[in-house]
């Protein structure tokens, strides 16, 4: 059996976040939104140490790896 992933927006990853910096336990926010503790846990420990440019989603880059991607394509 296959499972199929399941892929959530950027504002639905930073609204996760947001709820537990501002203090609400982990394990509740996690249970509340129907995702794994761990999962909500890496979200944040991605988004302390990237800021805005965690989340890019659909292959998007932002920040620095945008414009080193830009640089490398004007070099070649």
């Amino acid at each position: 059996m296959t499972q199929n992933r399941r892929r959530s927006p950027e504002s639905f990853k930073r609204e996760a976040v947001d709820l537990v910096l501002v203090g609400t336990p982990l394990r509740h926010v996690a249970e509340t939104l129907g995702i794994a503790e761990s999962l909500l846990g890496k979200r944040k420990c991605q988004y302390e140490h990237q800021g805005d440019d965690a989340f890019p989603g659909n292959g998007k880059q932002r920040g620095e790896s945008a414009e080193l991607r830009q640089l490398r394509q004007q070099l070649a």
